[in-house]
């Protein structure tokens, strides 16, 4: 396993044909998934006509929700060669990126791209370390990391491990479990959306659906939960002893994100079900609070999210230390399979679908591979493979600076 970074760097420059500075960068708001959250954002010439309602609040559902905010950032340099990066925060993102950040990044070598990431945490710490710069900074650093294999004709993972995992098992996330096993799946998420507010008829109901879920996928097949942050402890615990007979792999994100007591007393006291979080934690340093609780069995950064691909390495390395498993939130994509190839403990790759009613959209199709047989396949191309068409792009662009 290759660990140190300066002389991974030291070592890319020494390989690298020719240098390279970077010229360029540019960022496209865009809705990866415009049928499925219509009210968040659609594609240019598909729904032309709808009317947004004004005055709504609309609840942040995770994934799904992002993709109407997703940022694809592009870095060029002055040999034409393009890296693609995947953030978040959309339009504000693209603001801190192309008004701040990218008067640190112009004319750098992107094969100095972890210099060039602590230097853009240093400059925006005073307003950032979490959540919206981050989500941008990520952005960037995938762009830049797509940069190192492309300019050293290699894929990623090569990069940064000599043992990389090439096939990696999927799992399936969404409330259509017997479809996602019918295919092949050999694990299954199920989100459940009722909370606190909706008292004890919620919480039946989502006792009720993790039951049909197990029902509809077997006893083969592992099943995990998604809460999404709608309960407490006691609700957690109580629900917990409810399926203990149904063999539950994990609890996801259960109740609010800053309450690291909470969580370390429900990992201590819920087994053998997993409770996971970190889908919303940001950099080492958030990490790294997390893990010095215990309150987590596994963490789950978001390459996308976190700080980039070399920063959720970071994380995962660290926690593995202390014999604590890393599963990516959203592997699925170029960058997070990538990623998930270099980890130093074993898992599986998320997965959204797929869908029976074929909702995702083109540009959305081709940022997430599809598993064949609840498995991805990784391939050789340089960077992360990716290779995007500004007609695209501009196809699926909600709105701009």
């Amino acid at each position: 396993m290759k660990t140190n970074r300066t002389k991974l760097s030291t070592e890319w420059k020494a390989n690298a044909k020719t240098r390279h500075a970077i010229s360029s960068i540019r960022t496209w708001h865009v809705n990866l998934n415009p049928r499925a959250m219509p009210t968040l954002g659609f594609a240019k010439g598909e729904n032309p006509k709808q009317v947004h309602p004004k005055n709504v609040h609309v609840d942040w559902r995770g994934p799904f929700a992002a993709q109407a905010g997703a940022l694809i950032v592009e870095i060029t340099t002055d040999k034409g060669i393009k890296g693609y990066g995947l953030g978040g925060d959309g339009l504000a993102g693209a603001m801190i990126i192309e008004h701040h950040l990218q008067h640190f990044v112009l004319n750098q070598d992107p094969l100095d791209v972890e210099n060039i990431w602590e230097h853009l945490y240093h400059i925006t710490s005073i307003y950032g370390r979490r959540g919206l710069v981050i989500y941008a900074l990520s952005g960037i650093e995938l762009a830049l990391v797509d940069l190192c294999g492309k300019i050293l004709n290699t894929p990623v993972y090569n990069l940064f491990t000599d043992t990389p995992r090439l096939q990696i098992p999927a799992y399936a996330t969404g409330t259509d479990v017997g479809y996602y096993a019918d295919m092949g799946f050999t694990a299954c998420k199920l989100p459940l959306r009722n909370g606190i507010a909706e008292g004890d008829e919620g919480f039946s109901e989502n006792v009720e659906m993790t039951r049909a879920a197990r029902d509809a996928i077997g006893s083969d097949v592992d099943l995990m939960t998604d809460i999404y942050l709608r309960w407490d402890v006691d609700y957690t615990l109580r629900f917990a002893e409810v399926v203990s007979d149904l063999n539950i792999k994990w609890i996801e994100e259960p109740i609010p994100l800053d309450d690291y007591e909470g969580m370390a007393r429900l990992v201590k006291e819920i087994d053998p079900i997993w409770i996971v979080s970190g889908e919303h934690e940001f950099t080492r340093y958030g990490f790294r609070e997390l893990l010095r609780w215990k309150a987590a069995d596994m963490i789950q950064p978001d390459v996308s999210w976190a700080g980039g691909f070399t920063e959720c390495l970071r994380i995962a390395r660290e926690a593995a230390d202390m014999n604590i498993p890393t599963w990516l939130h959203q592997a699925g994509t170029p960058w997070g399979l990538h990623l998930t190839a270099c980890l130093p403990m074993q898992c599986m790759a998320e997965t959204f679908g797929p869908s029976r009613k074929g909702v995702e959209n083109a540009l959305y199709q081709k940022l997430r591979p599809t598993p064949q047989d609840g498995e991805f396949v990784l391939n050789d191309a340089p960077g992360f493979g990716i290779e995007l068409d500004e007609s695209l792009l501009e196809a699926y662009t909600v709105d701009r600076l």
